[in-house]
């Protein structure tokens, strides 16, 4: 029995894999959707990017799953550029979008669509109609929509089709008679919206049109929203009153709604709610809040500002917003961005989303505070700091595993500040410095050790610290006037480009030693500028060891420090100015500065090999050529001296009008 089962066990194991080598052939058949984008049909195989196809520019992908077709920033330029057949596909705009029809239609609809999304939709026909709705029902609505061409919207026959604008803004114009600008459609209706021009236009459902005065209408029809998803103090938005909203109650100051941009204005306003209600809910998709002055939004049991659509805060002034006991700002399953302004959240929650799974949070070059008992900056998805960083209180830091502002791994209830960070004109290891980063360099990659910079004093501290770069990158870039680089201990700087380059006067010095090397530039390169060395150790190499850019500014100050340079196309070279104080030229012998070259030079030329400069207990200064010097032998004191070089005994003299160390 078992021998007959364990055979039939084979059998059946074989059966399978005969029929999984049969499969492939039609399982990896690529699903063919019912949509053309430019003449292209979308596939399982392209839908996630169809910027590849001909004639698209920009964002464009299909998710099958949801049926929606979303364009983002998107160009689409053909005969045809959008065809479908899908029953119940979604486009979704975002951003400025541009169709452009060439001898076709912009969108032919043969199963019911709706545009949404937010954004704008502006599409044209040469030949032909924008959008074209063939025996079935449209949807606009939540956007903005630019229809102009030989018709503007329109359907086929006029006797099934039927067109819905909610909440929308769209404009339709076309200029055949027997077209029209919104035209052949068995019922057209008007959600929250108006047609606002031409002034007095309206549906025909006897002309199944939008018509003035009896006849179908081929100039621009403009329709517009007239109630909007944005409340103040518990009361919607509407056309009749969004140009002053200091009518509703408990609105003072000036607060406006511009609904073609999407922008509410608060200027020195104060918007006081009780109840259930926030001083500012909105759901409208790419809202922006623009303060300037002071701004004061106070609300009781509900969020002084709810979100509920991606919106941003800006415009420069101050929004305070507290909640007694709710959010100071609660995005709701949304995105929002706080730039370039200030904003005080205080409430039960400071600035909050839901649950953390959906919302993100960016403030970028704003100063924010945020104070909630039970969480001050938390529940996002992702928080991001945009040339701004956490001040208060010290240590706190975003942590997006938890999607809150922590301090010790737990969520911060205490008040906390984030301030726009100053940017300092330095680079380590090609990261910017700045007033956010500049305690602690060693977090930048590629920085070991002890690396931190002074604002105020204007020092780059270096500890026993290793900067190794790859690429075109220098280990330091400084455009500091007045940088002072302190080096402790012993630190190397190693790179391919330049490891150290200043185009501002800088002063290397702190008693340690810094190695600096190059492959295929100068180790230390003094663009334009003045370099001063000084009590230190100093070591560069590389293409040049020490340079300056062309000789004709640049100033080289060694003083009591210990230097040696090494450049296979110049170890010391192209200053206009080279001095030594308390050290000498000790390698080659015989070397000395020409400042007629602006190098250091041996038997007039600028040497390749390495350069010592020691730092000297008898205070000797290394002297500059003089073209006008004695010729012969002379002692430091003056005293000439007869013979030859090679039969005096160890010394420093001076030959020829040239330091020589014997």
């Amino acid at each position: 029995m078992k021998q007959h089962l364990l055979k039939n066990t084979y059998a059946a194991i074989v059966a399978l894999f005969i029929a999984m080598m049969a499969l492939p052939t039609t399982a990896q058949a690529q699903t063919k959707y019912d949509l053309e984008i430019c003449g292209t049909w979308v596939t399982s195989d392209n839908c996630g990017d169809l910027s590849g196809i001909y004639g698209v520019e920009g964002t464009v992908k299909y998710d099958p799953d949801s049926k929606t077709l979303t364009l983002e920033g998107a160009k689409l330029t053909a005969s045809l550029c959008i065809w479908s057949k899908i029953d119940g596909l979604t486009i979704k705009v975002s951003g400025a979008n541009e169709l452009d029809a060439r001898s076709a239609v912009a969108i032919s609809v043969n199963a019911p669509m709706t545009i949404t999304g937010g954004g704008t939709l502006n599409g044209k026909s040469l030949a032909d109609c924008v959008i074209y709705v063939i025996g079935t029902n449209l949807t606009i609505k939540n956007c903005i929509v630019n229809a102009k061409g030989e018709y503007g919207i329109m359907g086929k026959f006029g006797s099934k089709e039927k067109l819905l604008i909610s909440k929308a803004t769209v404009t339709a114009e076309g200029k055949l008679k027997w077209g029209g600008s919104i035209c052949k459609f068995k019922e057209i209706t008007l959600e929250d919206c108006a047609i606002t021009q031409p002034a007095g236009a309206r549906f025909d459902e006897s002309k199944h049109a939008i018509v003035l005065n009896g006849e179908i209408v081929e100039s621009e029809v403009k329709i517009v929203p007239t109630k909007y998803d944005l409340f103040i103090c518990g009361t919607q938005v509407t056309s009749d009153h969004c140009g002053d909203l200091s009518v509703i109650p408990g609105v003072k100051g000036s607060v406006s709604y511009d609904p073609y941009n999407k922008t509410l204005t608060l200027e020195n306003a104060k918007l006081n709610v009780e109840g259930d209600h926030s001083g500012i809910e909105s759901e409208i998709d790419g809202l922006t809040i623009k303060v300037s002055g002071t701004n004061e939004l106070k609300a009781e049991n509900s969020a002084a500002v709810t979100i509920g659509a991606p919106a941003t805060i800006t415009g420069g002034g101050t929004l305070n917003a507290e909640s007694e006991e709710s959010c100071g700002i609660y995005a709701l399953e949304t995105n929002l961005t706080i730039k370039d302004c200030i904003v005080n959240a205080k409430g039960k929650y400071g600035i909050t989303g839901q649950v953390g799974s959906k919302e993100k949070l960016l403030i970028s070059n704003a100063t924010v505070t945020a104070e909630g008992r039970a969480g001050s900056i938390c529940d996002f998805k992702e928080i991001t700091l945009e040339d701004c960083a956490i001040t208060q209180p010290a240590g706190a830091v975003v942590d997006n595993s938890q999607g809150a502002v922590v301090l010790n791994g737990e969520t911060v209830t205490s008040e906390v500040k984030i301030e726009p960070i100053t940017k300092y004109d330095l680079k380590i290891c090609g990261t910017q410095v700045t007033s956010g980063n500049c305690g602690d360099l060693s977090v930048i990659p590629g920085v070991e050790g002890t690396v931190k910079y002074d604002p105020d004093s204007k020092t780059l501290t270096l500890e026993d610290a290793k900067l190794n770069i790859e690429g075109e990158v220098d280990c330091i870039e400084s455009e500091i006037d007045g940088l002072t680089i302190k080096v402790s201990g012993t630190n190397e700087l190693n790179a391919v480009d330049a490891a150290a380059i200043v185009d501002a006067p800088t002063t290397i010095t702190g008693g340690g030693t810094l190695n600096m090397k190059s492959e295929k530039y100068a180790a230390i390169y003094a663009a334009r500028t003045n370099l001063t060395i000084k009590d230190c150790i100093v070591n560069a190499k590389g293409k040049w060891g020490i340079a300056g850019y062309n000789d004709s500014k640049e100033k080289l100050f060694i003083s009591k420090a210990t230097v040696t340079a090494e450049g296979r196309e110049g170890s010391i070279r192209n200053f206009k100015e080279i001095t030594l104080e308390d050290c000498a030229i000790t390698q080659p012998a015989g070397a000395v500065v020409d400042n007629s070259q602006g190098a250091v030079v041996l038997n007039g030329e600028i040497v390749k090999s390495e350069v010592v400069i020691t730092r000297g207990s008898d205070g000797i200064n290394t002297p500059t050529i003089d073209t006008t010097a004695k010729q012969g032998i002379y002692t430091l004191s003056g005293v000439k001296l007869g013979g030859e070089v090679k039969d005096l005994p160890k010394g420093v003299y001076i030959v020829n009008g040239k330091k020589v160390v014997k």
